[in-house]
This record gives structure tokens, C-alpha cells and sequence, in this order.
């Protein structure tokens, strides 16, 4: 980027860009396009998605509607045994212009830049991209510009232009691989001064975070021409470079001491040229991922080099009071007034013996001392070349020099010592004037100064005509109001004391606290500590002012104590007498009247119980105590429990608070007497009773029985023959289970009874006929939990 010196403005002359080159016919050439670049950004994480954009920097001063093309045609290639794999078109979607560092000079030279922006979104085939040497982009067009300074132009054809970007396969190592191409950053609109150091960022960025390279390289030139703009879309092994004009290279792309170069790292060109001429080049931006070198985009662009000393304005003439100055003698007591011509085109800077008089920018200027008096002329609005005035002598021969100075800094606040002192010869006799009226008396080289006003001091030897004079301005600021006021001097330790401050709107203000800046800037501070307070108050002139100190005290701290407080049973009904200290405090919380706790009146919860005690200060210590009344406690659990006789069931049961011991009656048959849920294995039915107790002794109490059946006896064998014995299969204690299934299958597994319960016994018939002597298998299913059992067996038929 050119950096300007508004003081130089040899700096500030640009030359027209393409007005070096020959003019040409603009129907089908692209001498409007100065230069360009593709990228492709991958869309999201969609293998194969990418914006795909096609970058031209026109030139608008000579481009017209029919060179400025709608579409264009992007070709991809494969680079390995070259083959044309897409064709892809897009649109022109967006002009952007570029900004000029001198906005003044390019709109005085009619300098105008764009980035036309084509661009699109594109699926690729991703199957189609696997080859490990990657592809190529290129977009070629005819021609460049015939004015161009360091190519070897083609009268015939004309130099053609061609952009390239290089991209890795989509797919690697099976997988699909994601990258998107270094973007070069939107250039500037620049030109180049002979002999003066210019840089030029041409930086990319990586959306991946890929390592960048740049370097310097030669542009394309492609197989378009002037009969075939567009090209031929044929696999092509390369593209051909343009051919440098005669003492141009790649080392010496723009000449200059140095000539131009990039930074291999960061893109930023430099250069000190040393010729005129409008110059071509291309910076390569290579990208690297762990250490290996996927891709690579080329921008091509041109700049100018340009001598910045033409258009130079003519010179200043100085009149003195009027009339055209020449060197002159004057008396420092009179006035004498330079001016110039008075015309908002035209920018002034005064000068004294070459040095420049600060802030003397118009176009007039009132000379005080002598010296060779100068003015810089330069265009106030547009970008010239200045000059410089011829340059008037200008002596006081009879005024004597005086010096008005004043050793105080700013800001001068009300109640400051001012002292203005006059510099001048030891015989010099002096008078004052404050705002152009004389000030009786005051004839020393030393004023007191009290007030704002113009002081100015007339000095002169005794025997002298003119005097020598100095003015000097002041002002003396009011300094602001700083008051703070507190409602108490004294507070309790847990208090606080509101401060507030009087003062006027837009001050600013800083607080002190035992001469210690606070961060605090409001009019109100809350102070929580005793101690020293102070406001100070700074004014927008500068001025400040410090409020008296305000001591604030703190009284002591009182400490109440609160005796605990025992838990209690739902249901207690005597009160208890709370005792804190120091006594003529107040007891406040649930169930407290007075000094007395009431657990009835509190009801179940945990509550609060505090203590507050007063001091004579006014200052309150709290105690609070925590106490516990249990809402009752409530034991729940299953009340009946049937077992067969020789096994065992546990006991469950649950409370609704923490329980410290548990009790059990009778004891016998338990696994343990003293837990929650103990194992019962008792033989015969039995009756228990178990307690619970919480730790403040609250208690309750469930009835448990376990039900204790005797199993099932199945006999074996029965002789269903009519002689009213043992005529039925009889299955005592069947009764105890009338959830019970009972199957009898014979030998081939076909069932020939089934009963649902056993209320009536299988009397050795099926479908009303005996079956016939023999082995039965018989299962029978309890169905019934916990007695939930299933025998299997045989059965004998004896007839």
C-alpha cells in the first residue's frame, strides 16, 4: 500500500492507469481487465460442494457493455495425463470498487476500479477426482493491454490472459478429503511514485488453516487471440508464459532500487521504482498441509509507476498589507499583515526561514518577527504537485524583541499564582494592555495575572520609537464545586453510610478513602468502612477542586449467643424457655412466644429460632438456632405374609424419617431381631410385632404375621377297582392351594385330566371310561406366590 505524506505532495500525483497503453477496439478484447484470480471455498462438509468464484479487476474507464462479459466458462483438467473433466459456467453477481488510498487524486484522474465477482455453487463428481496428481481451474480470455511496459506485445494476436488454481483429489487414502483454496484478499486501487518506497499487500487467507508460500512468477499468456477470444476447450499439457519485453524478467518484473520483490511469508510486495510505464505481474500463493504442497492460486494485476511531481500548481504571490510584498524593513509595533490570494480551490502553509509556522493554514498571516517569509501552495481538493512561493525578507530594525512566557501548565484554574514574563533587553521599559486596554501602573517585565483576557506586553529601550510586542491569551478556569455531606457520622458494622456529593453535571469525580484512590465515579458513595472520605472533582477544563474530609466512626460490634435447642416428638405439648444473651434481646421464629418454644404450636419442620439483640448504639447481632419437630413417624409394610413350611420370606417395611433402632417380637425364627427388614424362616405360622425409635424417640409400631402351609403330599399309586378304598387320587393339604393347576398325561404324553384347583380328585377315568393299569406323569403348578411351585412325578393305576 502507497503511503501519502500530506506535506509531500509530489506524493499525491497518480498517473492514468491505462492511458499508457495504445488505444485499442473494445468489442471483443479485455483490455478493461487489469487483472484476476479464482478460488474454490468447499460448502459445509458435502464432499464435492464448492463455491466456485472467478475474480476480474476492471479498469471501468475503459470498459463499455461489450466487453464486459455476463458469463464465463471455468475448465477443469486433470493434470496427470491431461484430460478436460468439467466445463463450468457461472455469472457475474457482484461489482465491488476498490479504495484508493488518495481518494482526492484518483477522482482528480478519474481513477475507477471493480472486482467483478462471478461466481456459483457446484456439485462435483467426487468419484471422478481420486487422481493423486491433482487438477487444475484456468479461465483464459484475449487480449491484455497493448500498453503494457515490460511484455513483448503480439500485434498480431494480442497477449492473451489466463488465471489458474491448482486443487488436490477429493478423495485420499479411501477417504473423501476436504480443502479449499487460499483466497487472495481485495486489493487496493494503487499506483507508484519514481523514487518512492511503495508496498502493496497481495495476502491470502486459507479457510483451512493450510500453510501459505508466495512468490513472484511469470503470467500466462494461454491459447486465446484476437480471432478466437474465448479458447478452445482442449486438454492442455501446460500454459504458455508471456514473453517479457526486452530487459524484463522475473528478477526484474518492475525496475527500481530495489526492484519488486514479495515475502515469501506474508505477500506484501515492495518496491522503489525507478521507471515510468504500466507493469504486469503475478503473485503465486502455494499452500502446504504437514509439510506437502496441495494446491496454488495465481492473481494477476497491474500497476502503474508514475512521476508524481506533474500538475503542479503555480506559485503564490505574497502581498504585504495589500500591496505585492518585496523585502522590506518594519517597525514591530505596527501590524503587518501577509496574504495570498483567497480561493477555497487552493490549500496554504506559511513558512518562516523554510520552517513551517504551526496552524498558519490561511490564507493570510500576521508577521511578528523577522525572517525570510514563505507560503506552500498546493490544491486544497484534488491531488498536484505544490510550490512554493518567493520568499519576502521581512526585518524589524527599530522594534526591540520581547517574549511574553508563562512557566505555569494548563489548565489556569481560579486561585492559581500567573505570572506572564516579558524577555526583553535589562533598559527595555515595558506597559500592558488585557483585552487592548492599558493596565495603570503596571510598567515591570513581570504581571500578575489573575483573570482571563489577551495580555500583551509593549516593550522599548528608553530612547526607542517602536516598540516591541508579545500577546499571549489566557484563561482562567472556575474551579468546580466539591461538597460531600453524610446523614451519620457514626454506624454499626453492619451498616452502611450513604454519602452524596454536590456538583455540577459533567464533572468528574474521584473518590479517596484513607488517601486511596476508589474505583467508585458516581455522585453517591457507600461507605461500609470507618475512616477518612474524600471527593475530588475534576471539571471538563481540567480544573479541580477537593472537598473537605468527612471522618466517618464505626460504633462496636455486640455479639449475641443462643442457647441450643433440644429435638422433639410430634405431640409434645409442654413448652420449652429459651435463653440468650446478653439478656433484652428478642426471640423470634415458629412456635415462639416470648422467651418460650412451643413444639405444638411450631408444628412438624425444621424451623428457625433467632436471637436479636440490640446495643445502645443502635447496633443488632443475630444468633440463630436450628430445632427439629418430627411430624411423627409413620412405619408401613406388608401385614401377612404365607410361606411353605421349610423356607423363608423377608420382612420389609419403610419409614418415612431416619430411624435409629428397630425392635422385634418375638424374636424367634428372625434373621435379625434389630434391623428394618429381617429374614423370618419360622415353622409354624407366627405373629410378630416390630418397633421403630428415631433418634429423638419418636416411635411407631406395625403387626406382621407369617403364614406357614404345609407342601404338598402326593401319593403314588391308587386303585381305582370300585371297592371304596382308594378309589380317587387324593392329594392332601390341596386345599391350602386353590390357585393350583394339576395335568395327568399318559404314556404317549396325551393329557387325560386337568383340573384348575383340586376340589374334586381324579377318579382314574378319561372321557368317562378307566384307563387302563399303568404309569401316569402328573405336574402340578401352586400358582401362587410366594408359594409358587411345580412338582413333577409319576403316578402308578393299579386296577
Amino acid at each position: 500500500m502507497l503511503a501519502v505524506d500530506v506535506n509531500k505532495p509530489q506524493e499525491f500525483l497518480v498517473y492514468l492507469i491505462l492511458a499508457i497503453g495504445l488505444l485499442v477496439s473494445v468489442d471483443l478484447r479485455a483490455i478493461h481487465i487489469i487483472g484476476g484470480d479464482i478460488s474454490m471455498r468447499a460448502v459445509g462438509a458435502t464432499p464435492g460442494l464448492f463455491r466456485i468464484q472467478l475474480n476480474q479487476y476492471w479498469d471501468e474507464t475503459q470498459i463499455g457493455t461489450g466487453n464486459q462479459d455476463p458469463t464465463v466458462t471455468m475448465l477443469v483438467y486433470r493434470k496427470n495425463n491431461p484430460r478436460l473433466i468439467d466445463r463450468i459456467e457461472i455469472s457475474l453477481q457482484e461489482k465491488v470498487p476498490l479504495t484508493f488510498d488518495n481518494l482526492a487524486c484518483a477522482e482528480f484522474r478519474k481513477l475507477s476500479f471493480t472486482e467483478a465477482r462471478y461466481y456459483a455453487t457446484y456439485q462435483f463428481n467426487v468419484s471422478q477426482y481420486t487422481d493423486p496428481g491433482g487438477y487444475y481451474v484456468v479461465w483464459e480470455r484475449c487480449c491484455r493491454n497493448d500498453g503494457l511496459t515490460n511484455v513483448r506485445a503480439s500485434t498480431v494476436n494480442g497477449v492473451a490472459m489466463t488465471f489458474y488454481l491448482e486443487f488436490p483429489p477429493m478423495v485420499k487414502n479411501g477417504g473423501n478429503f476436504i480443502n479449499s483454496s487460499p483466497d487472495f484478499r481485495l486489493p487496493n486501487g494503487d499506483y507508484i511514485c519514481i523514487n518512492k518506497p511503495f508496498t502493496f499487500n497481495a495476502s491470502a487467507v486459507d479457510a483451512d488453516g493450510d500453510q501459505l508460500r508466495y512468490s513472484l512468477v511469470t503470467p500466462l499468456n494461454g491459447y486465446t487471440n484476437k480471432n478466437n477470444p474465448f479458447g478452445v476447450e482442449t486438454a492442455r499439457t501446460s500454459y504458455p508464459a508471456i514473453n517479457w519485453g526486452t530487459g524484463y524478467s522475473l528478477t526484474n518484473v518492475i525496475p527500481g532500487k530495489p526492484p519488486l520483490s514479495v515475502n515469501p511469508n506474508t505477500g506484501l510486495l515492495s518496491i522503489r521504482a525507478s521507471t515510468e510505464g504500466l507493469y504486469l505481474f503475478t503473485v503465486q500463493v502455494e499452500e502446504f498441509r504437514n509439510g506437502e504442497r496441495i494446491g496454488l492460486v495465481r492473481r494477476d494485476f497491474q500497476l502503474p509507476v508514475v512521476d508524481c511531481s506533474k500538475n503542479t500548481p503555480p506559485a503564490a504571490v505574497v502581498s504585504a498589507n495589500g500591496k505585492r510584498a518585496i523585502d522590506m524593513a518594519w517597525c514591530g509595533s505596527q501590524p503587518l499583515v501577509l496574504s495570498v490570494e483567497k480561493n477555497s480551490a487552493w490549500a496554504y502553509q506559511w513558512q518562516k526561514d523554510g520552517d513551517n509556522i504551526s496552524g498558519a493554514t490561511s490564507d493570510t498571516l500576521r508577521v511578528r518577527d523577522s525572517g525570510v517569509y514563505t507560503v506552500v501552495k498546493s490544491r486544497a481538493n484534488a491531488c498536484a504537485n505544490d510550490t512554493t512561493s518567493q520568499g519576502i525578507k521581512i526585518t524589524f530594525v527599530t522594534a526591540p524583541a520581547v517574549k511574553l512566557s508563562l512557566s505555569a501548565t494548563k489548565p489556569y484554574c481560579t486561585g492559581d499564582t500567573l505570572t506572564l514574563q516579558a524577555q526583553g533587553q535589562p533598559n527595555y521599559v515595558y506597559r500592558w494592555q488585557r483585552d487592548g486596554k492599558d493596565m495603570t501602573g503596571e510598567i515591570q517585565s513581570r504581571l500578575r495575572v489573575y483573570q482571563s483576557g489577551k495580555y500583551e506586553v509593549f516593550a522599548k529601550p528608553t530612547q526607542a520609537v517602536c516598540e516591541g510586542q508579545d500577546t499571549l491569551s489566557i484563561t482562567v478556569n472556575p474551579r468546580p464545586v466539591a461538597k460531600i455531606s453524610a446523614p451519620v457520622l457514626a454506624f454499626c458494622p453492619t451498616d452502611s453510610v450513604l454519602i452524596t456529593a454536590t456538583e455540577s453535571p459533567g464533572n468528574s469525580l474521584a473518590w479517596q478513602y484513607n488517601n486511596t484512590r476508589q474505583t467508585n465515579q458516581t455522585d453517591r458513595f457507600v461507605a461500609h468502612q470507618p475512616g477518612v472520605y474524600r471527593l475530588v472533582v475534576t471539571a471538563p477544563t481540567g480544573c479541580t477542586a477537593g472537598s473537605e474530609s468527612l471522618t466517618l466512626t464505626q460504633y462496636a460490634q455486640p455479639v449475641a449467643q443462643l442457647d441450643s435447642i433440644p429435638s422433639f416428638c410430634f405431640g409434645y405439648t409442654r413448652t420449652v424457655t429459651l435463653r440468650g444473651q446478653p439478656a433484652g434481646g428478642v426471640y423470634t421464629g415458629p412456635g415462639v412466644s416470648g422467651a418460650s418454644f412451643d413444639p405444638s404450636q411450631a408444628g412438624p419442620g425444621h424451623h428457625t429460632i433467632t436471637y436479636t439483640y440490640t446495643s445502645d448504639k443502635g447496633c443488632r447481632a443475630e444468633k440463630n438456632r436450628q430445632v427439629e419437630v418430627s411430624g411423627g413417624l409413620n412405619l408401613t409394610g406388608q401385614e401377612t405374609y404365607r410361606i411353605v413350611k421349610g423356607r423363608s420370606v423377608q420382612l420389609v417395611t419403610k419409614v418415612n424419617e431416619p430411624v435409629s433402632r428397630y425392635v422385634w417380637n418375638p424374636p424367634a425364627a428372625l434373621s435379625q431381631a434389630n434391623v428394618a427388614s429381617p429374614v423370618a424362616s419360622p415353622e409354624v405360622t407366627t405373629p410378630y410385632r416390630v418397633t421403630a425409635i428415631t433418634a429423638i424417640g419418636c416411635s411407631a409400631t406395625l403387626a406382621v404375621e407369617v403364614e406357614v402351609i404345609e407342601p404338598l403330599y402326593i401319593p403314588s399309586a391308587f386303585s381305582p377297582n370300585g371297592d371304596g378304598q382308594n378309589d380317587e387320587w387324593i392329594i392332601p393339604n390341596a386345599t391350602s392351594f386353590p390357585q393350583c393347576e394339576v395335568f395327568i398325561y399318559d404314556r404317549w404324553g396325551e393329557l387325560i385330566f386337568y383340573s384348575k384347583g383340586y376340589a374334586k380328585a381324579w377318579d382314574g377315568t378319561y372321557h368317562q371310561e378307566f384307563v387302563p393299569s399303568g404309569v401316569y406323569t402328573y405336574q402340578i403348578r401352586t400358582n401362587a406366590e410366594p408359594l409358587f411351585t411345580t412338582y413333577r412325578g409319576q403316578i402308578t393305576v393299579i386296577r
